[in-house]
């Protein structure tokens, strides 16, 4: 699977979140593993509904942070990749 600026990200139906004042904790309850996400990465995961595209997700996230860097997109794509290659999202 190509992760690009038009890939579409979706998280699997198995995942259970709880949330944190500073992130949260993802469990898959497949796999039963549980994986920490700092606030930013619990942006992008939110984000990862099936509907917005990494270009999409890049600009609602450099809305909630500061400071507004270059490398926004190329983060996006490398958290989201982060989540493809645990098996987080639907293929």
């Amino acid at each position: 699977m190509e992760i690009d600026k038009d890939f579409v990200p979706a998280t699997k139906k198995c995942i259970e979140i709880e949330e944190l004042d500073d992130g949260c904790i993802l469990y898959d309850t497949e796999k039963d593993e549980a994986h920490s996400l700092n606030i930013t990465a619990t942006s992008v995961w939110t984000c990862c509904d099936g509907k917005h595209s990494i270009k999409e997700i890049a600009a609602i996230v450099e809305e909630c942070f500061e400071p507004k860097t270059k490398s926004t997109m190329e983060d996006i794509i490398k958290i989201v990749k982060a989540f493809s290659q645990k098996e987080l999202l639907r293929s």
